[in-house]
């Protein structure tokens, strides 16, 4: 009997390594690339047209990611990675990376923002290494989490700043303001291992240019509080519009 029960642990347990052996999967470092149209984004002295005559500066543009999953060649979603945190004026902060299975994807789906779990709990209940610990800036003890914080001015006579200018205060959080982002493009190959490097490029020129585009000179900002909700609301729905990935 005690022979039977040994052979029988022995067997669950090779089973057991050749499921471990069996499971695949490599590394995958999603860099953000931001720019405002064809320019780089920069927080130094640099100055952005956008092509109607009118300039922008920018000095911060901090935002969280959750829920980021790969997408499959038949449409399954693969998870990435439950929570990232992007500060530009950080190059730590400028990538994130997970783990995925080896296989072939076609795209990236992803939330600009926190589920409302995640915007329930407060910076302090992490480590300050983790994306959703404490972040400068970051978290209103009556809101909860700030999803975007993008902040800058605009000129609002087209003349270099040397006429008027406005302050841009880009302040999103809230439940309403969380947004699901799917994009599709080029294919792209996980190998089992192996690394694979994804640029999410974040064109920042759509937020203030299109169809239903911010119109900065209007609306400089928003807190979102209950008075400027509507704001904090369109801008998060034209952020959510303005990415796409490149496979590199």
């Amino acid at each position: 009997m005690r022979q039977s029960v040994i052979l029988l642990l022995i067997s669950l347990l090779l089973t057991g390594c050749k499921s471990c052996k069996d499971k695949t999967d490599g590394n995958v470092i999603i860099h953000v690339h931001a720019t405002f149209g064809n320019q780089p984004l920069s927080f130094v002295n640099t100055f952005y047209n956008d092509g109607a005559g009118k300039e922008y500066f920018f000095s911060k543009l901090k935002f969280y990611l959750s829920h980021v999953q790969l997408i499959r060649t038949d449409n399954t979603p693969v998870p990435l990675t439950d929570a990232a945190y992007i500060d530009w004026s950080d190059e730590a902060w400028k990538k994130f990376i997970g783990k995925a299975d080896a296989g072939t994807y076609k795209g990236l789906r992803f939330f600009v923002g926190l589920d409302k779990q995640q915007n329930s709990l407060k910076p302090d209940d992490y480590d300050a290494d983790h994306p959703l610990g404490p972040k400068d800036e970051m978290f209103w003890e009556w809101l909860g989490y700030r999803f975007i914080n993008f902040e800058g001015r605009a000129d609002t006579a087209g003349q270099n700043f040397t006429g008027g200018s406005v302050g841009l205060v880009y302040h999103v959080g809230r439940d309403t303001c969380y947004r699901e982002v799917t994009l599709s493009g080029a294919e792209f190959t996980v190998q089992n291992s192996g690394k694979k490097a994804i640029r999410l490029n974040l064109d920042l020129m759509k937020i203030f240019t299109g169809t239903d585009a911010i119109n900065a000179f209007q609306y400089p900002g928003t807190q979102s509080e209950d008075y400027d909700l509507h704001i904090a609301i369109r801008f998060a729905d034209r952020f959510a519009q303005s990415f796409d990935y490149t496979p590199l």
